[in-house]
């Protein structure tokens, strides 16, 4: 068999993590809060093929989780939110966009500011006027290492 699974590496192959560095994970879904679970979800699978712990997981959803809430919370009505896993020798790094009617991304003083910036090993944010009038574009972005927080 040529391929076992997402964890398998054939000897003298190229071990697991190497074969996702050129692999980028996107979801859309609407920017609602019930779908934040299934962004929670794939969080976890990432984490878990990048070979993190079991700490470094969960610090790794809870962090999605918040980064997720921040975005809807201040997403215009009836748009969407698009997740993009990246990754890399050095971590996973997320990016969370959607699109809001405020010019103000996320408030870096916020609670659930400090729970990112404790949860993650960078944490940024930006919003930029879209094509639409009246529209800006929120993005939303963290890395994660697989070296948990504690």
């Amino acid at each position: 068999m040529d391929d076992e699974g997402p964890g398998f590496a054939p000897r003298g192959g190229m071990p697991a993590v190497d074969r996702l560095l050129d692999e980028v994970i996107e979801l859309r879904l609407p920017a609602e809060t019930n779908q934040i679970p299934l962004v929670r979800m794939l969080a976890q699978a990432v984490a878990a093929r990048a070979d993190y712990g079991l700490d470094a997981i969960a610090d790794a959803k809870m962090a999605v989780d918040e980064a997720c809430a921040q975005v809807v919370e201040a997403a215009a009505p009836g748009v969407s939110m698009t997740c993009r896993f990246t990754v890399s020798p050095g971590g996973i790094h997320l990016t969370v966009e959607s699109h809001t009617r405020s010019p103000h991304p996320p408030s870096e003083r916020s609670f659930g500011w400090h729970v990112l910036t404790t949860l993650a090993a960078a944490v940024s944010a930006r919003c930029v006027p879209d094509s639409a009038p009246g529209v800006y574009a929120l993005a939303l972005e963290l890395d994660l290492h697989p070296e948990t927080t504690g």
